[in-house]
This record gives structure tokens, sequence and C-alpha cells, in this order.
């Protein structure tokens, strides 16, 4: 009798995981948070682009509105004199975004310190926009992201940088048009150095291009690089 009982007796319950059930619970968890930490960034990567597109599109308003008014770029007339296409906002380049800021919000010398002094001379706000109206205001910001920098007697004073703290491109297209084709000279076709030429995408006729070279800072795809990369499969912004 006590050898059927012994045999009917339920077992004894096991506590805690063993070491396998313990292994596939954490790699289970490792698994869920690399698809999470990859979902945010996505997210925040995209986020980054949308409030790039924004200024970049504020900037294309502000130009548009200047050449819809005085029907050429927004340029001291030396350099239209010249007609060669201008390229503003360069990483290491000779000429800085933030005047077009101070054009097209009307800066005059009692609004800004800030002078330009680019090659030609110091270009004055007042002789570009002579009735000092402002075209856009655009955002300002105390880090150099999002906006023109908000800081004043500092070199990068009113420079507009993207989300990853990378100066906006912008380049403008200047008259006459007398060809259409001539490394930027006096032609219809916006020329920019090959600064945003893709192999898929490229500016054309256009009085102005804006763009950013994402969160890399490189142009194009990484994965493909070379003079003209593709801008599909890249983290660029741009308004053509």
């Amino acid at each position: 009798m006590s050898s059927k009982t012994s045999l009917l007796s339920p077992r004894s319950h096991r506590n805690g995981f063993t070491l396998v059930e313990l292994l596939i619970v954490i790699a289970i968890i490792l698994v869920l948070s690399a698809l999470t930490i990859t979902g945010v960034k996505k997210a925040m990567l995209g986020a980054q682009k949308t409030q790039t597109q924004n200024l970049i599109r504020s900037v294309n308003i502000g130009l548009s509105a200047f050449h819809t008014e005085y029907g050429k770029p927004p340029l001291p007339d030396l350099v239209i004199a010249a007609g060669t296409d201008i390229v503003l906002g360069e990483r290491g380049g000779a000429f800085s975004n933030a005047y077009i800021v101070a054009v097209l919000e009307g800066l005059g010398p009692d609004d800004t310190g800030v002078r330009f002094n680019f090659a030609g001379g110091e270009w004055q706000v007042n002789t570009v926009n002579k009735k000092l109206e402002s075209y856009f205001t655009f955002p300002r910001v105390q880090q150099k992201k999002n906006g023109a920098y908000d800081q004043v007697g500092d070199a990068s004073e009113l420079e507009l940088f993207d989300s990853w703290g990378n100066t906006l491109m912008i380049a403008l297209n200047v008259p006459p048009f007398q060809v259409e084709s001539q490394q930027g000279v006096r032609d219809k076709l916006l020329f920019t150095n090959n600064l945003a030429n893709y192999s898929d995408s490229a500016p054309r006729e256009e009085n102005h291009v804006i763009w950013s070279y994402g969160k890399d800072g490189v142009k194009g795809n990484a994965d493909r690089p070379g003079d003209t990369p593709p801008f599909r499969g890249s983290d660029d912004v741009i308004s053509w």
C-alpha cells in the first residue's frame, strides 16, 4: 500500500529557472532592447530631418519673396556684375550664410554688429535690401542647431545651422542668363561646384537651392562615396 501511495503522490515542484531558460530570457531581452534602440534612433533621425526640412523651407520662402520683389538674388551689385553663381555656408568656404539671414530679415547697422568682409570688400545689407524690409524672420538658437546662431560677437553669429550642427549651404543662381551652361558664369544652369550634385539628383535652373549633408556631414550615401554619390539612401536634406 505504501508503495502505491508513493507512486501516485505528486512530484515535488521545482523552484527557479534552469541555466538554459535564463539564457533564453536574456537573449530575448537583448533582442527587444536592440529593436527598441534602433527604433528610437530612426525616430530621432526622422525628427531631425523634419526640423532641417522646415528650416530649409523657411530659407526658400524668404529667398523666393526677395526674388519676386527684386528679380535677382540678394547679393551686392559687385557680385551680380561678375555674373558668377555663388555658394554660401560651405564648410571652410569664403561666404557665410549669415549674410542671407541679415538681408532677408532687413538687419541694418543698428540691428546687428555683424559685418561681412567677403571677397570684394565689406557687403552692406542696406545696399541689397534697400528698404530693410523683412522677408522672413529666422528662429534664434543658443546652440548651433536648427536656426540662426544667436551669440553676439561670435564668428558664427547669425549663421544657419541644421539639426546636426552643420551650416546650411545655399547656392544662388546669378544673372544675366546668356547661355545654357558655362560653369555658373552668366548661364541658366545653377552651378554649385559639384557640392549639390548627386548621381541621381542635381539642381538645374532654379533661382536658388538649399541643402544639408545630414547627420554624417558627408554628401550622399556614405556607403557609396565619390564626387557624385547617390542621394537615395542618404540622410541628406535638399530643397529641389
